[in-house]
């Protein structure tokens, strides 16, 4: 009869082995081909699916090798807690991998070298590894007895190695369990939104990364698990299970309603823009835009950035104590034939109105990819506010820091545009067709400067000749400058004043658990549209969203958006 059990676990074992194998290997030949080859194809889409079943199966096959007791589990449980370990550090690799490369100005090899090798060393790591693992269990299979697995085997142990091991235990334990405590934090975000500052930067980032830490947080609970598993009661070890799975559901969420936020935005975009706002792009356009508002392979293996030329640090401000520059993104010589058609784009950055620069701190990448599509992108610094709590921020430059208002910031972006107007035939920038985009405090800004132009009514403070043909404000921060003490005219601290009849089209960009109430922001912006008799107004909700939730520019949050903001520029430029 034992014999008999024995041997279904043996069967059990080497089949979810041969699956182990044929996922894993799938998945590296699958994801070399994406490597070389990223344009879009449907197998890419299929590709994701399954790549996504291979990780988590990956941590299953883990404990179902750690769970069962016989001499294949002596021989192969370090080999799973090492797993375990190489999944939960893997991971942020491929987070930081991506992120290094959409922060990059630079495109060649040598540049990018490090943020490529941190991606594909954790993708491929973790597959390598399963693939081994699983290998190893069938060789060690095959040459096992069945009687064997009657008997108990013990390793012999010395004093060195217990008191290692006891050590090694303990750290891991600690470990596991701070880690175990911050995803029950996360899932909490993710359900109920931030609730206090001090988890404001966890909503950010537990959205859009939702499906790393979703794979990490499964992993040190299966470690937690096995570590502490012999001193629990069978209570105690299965509410940590059920508290871990719970955890990491609750990660997936946002990934889960991939869907319903693509058929939301549809109507969105669709009752703002016209039901026939897909026919009036042609496929000569449409063919440079995203195919699909999400592919899951490019979450994990990064979207490539695009190619263009850049022109960085262009000095147009010099006065008041301040210096200020812009970056210039076009497109390559010989493509006349893109979307763009040399529209302008001026991006301005977020920070509170006291932080932040362009470049790595204004999604660099989304430059580049507009600039590949023919637009001419302008991202662009101006003088800031004084604060304390970010008097030694090292990523804010000193030279552009002092007591400046909104009405201050308005005009040094005025003197941006007083330059360009001046210079755009050195750029070929086409003035006849200007959008303006940015997030939070730099939404906020891209806001007040495209609808004040579009009034008419300051004309001495901005360019002559810009005709602004929309504006893309991501989680815009109106009227919230009051937290940080700083002053400005009524129509530029609520740029929702300057809104008529007339004003250009909008595409706002919103999570639904963004902080300080900024969705109720991003509604007036839209009821002002609309209590105008103005319909082009469309707010894309993105469910479980916190602030700055395109930050990771392959995350599901920004490819949605960006699928949309493209077709949108399209329609109206």
């Amino acid at each position: 009869m034992k014999e008999a059990t024995n041997s279904v676990k043996l069967r059990n074992i080497i089949v979810t082995s041969y699956l182990t194998i044929i996922l894993n290997l799938f998945c590296i030949v699958l994801g070399i081909l994406y490597i070389l080859n990223p344009t879009y194809s449907i197998l890419w889409d299929i590709f994701g699916v399954i790549l996504t079943i291979t990780l988590f199966e990956n941590l299953l096959y883990i404990y179902f090798n750690l769970h069962k007791r016989n001499i294949l589990r002596v021989k192969t449980r370090g080999m799973s807690y090492v797993f375990l370990i190489v999944i939960i550090f893997a991971i942020p690799c491929m987070m930081l991998g991506n992120l290094l490369l959409s922060v990059i100005y630079s495109n060649n090899l040598i540049d990018t070298l490090g943020a490529y090798m941190l991606t594909y060393f954790g993708y491929f790591s973790i597959l390598i590894y399963g693939f081994s693992f699983a290998l190893f269990n069938i060789v060690k299979l095959s040459n096992i007895d069945l009687l064997l697995l009657n008997h108990s085997f013990n390793i012999p142990n010395t004093r060195k190695y217990l008191r290692t091991k006891r050590i090694t235990r303990k750290i891991l334990v600690i470990v596991s369990r701070i880690t175990f405590i911050l995803g029950i934090l996360f899932a909490v975000v993710i359900i109920f939104g931030s609730f206090e500052v001090v988890t404001t930067f966890i909503a950010i980032i537990s959205g859009q990364f939702g499906i790393f830490f979703s794979l990490i947080f499964l992993a040190n609970t299966i470690l937690l698990l096995k570590l502490k598993g012999r001193k629990r009661t069978t209570k105690k070890y299965y509410r940590t299970a059920i508290l871990g799975f719970f955890v990491s559901g609750c990660l997936l969420m946002p990934v889960l309603m991939t869907n319903f936020t693509v058929i939301n935005a549809r109507k969105s975009f669709t009752s703002a823009f016209g039901n026939d706002w897909q026919d009036r792009i042609p496929s000569s356009a449409s063919q440079y835009f995203l195919r699909t508002p999400f592919s899951l392979t490019g979450y994990f293996l990064g979207t490539q950035p695009k190619d263009c030329k850049i022109e960085t640090n262009t000095l147009f401000y010099n006065d008041e104590g301040i210096r200020l520059y812009f970056d210039a993104y076009t497109p390559l010589s010989g493509r006349e034939d893109l979307p763009g058609e040399n529209s302008t784009i001026i991006r301005i950055h977020g920070g509170s109105w006291v932080s932040g620069d362009k470049g790595m701190m204004n999604m660099l990448q989304m430059n580049k990819y507009f600039a590949a599509q023919g637009y001419v992108v302008f991202d662009i610094q101006y003088g800031l506010d004084s604060n304390l709590l970010f008097e030694f921020d090292p990523l804010t430059p000193d030279y552009k820091k002092g007591n400046f208002d909104i009405d201050d910031m308005m005009r040094h972006i005025g003197e941006f545009t007083k330059y360009l107007t001046l210079h755009a035939t050195e750029y070929g920038a086409n003035l006849d067709s200007v959008f303006l985009s940015g997030g939070s405090a730099g939404g906020h800004l891209a806001s007040a400067v495209a609808l004040a132009i579009a009034s008419n009514n300051y004309t001495e403070i901005f360019g002559a000749n810009l005709t602004i043909k929309g504006l893309v404000p991501f989680y815009p921060a109106n009227g919230q400058m009051v937290f940080f003490g700083i002053s400005g005219s009524g129509e530029f601290k609520h740029p929702e004043k300057l809104i008529n009849q007339t004003s250009p089209p909008c595409l706002i960009f919103q999570g639904t658990h963004d902080i300080l109430n900024y969705f109720s922001i991003s509604e007036n912006i839209r009821d002002t549209y609309n209590s105008k008799g103005n319909d082009e107004c469309a707010i894309l909700w993105l469910p479980m969203a916190g602030h700055a939730s395109d930050f990771y520019f392959s995350g599901y949050y920004n490819q949605i958006f960006l699928y949309f903001m493209e077709r949108f520029m399209y329609l109206y430029h």
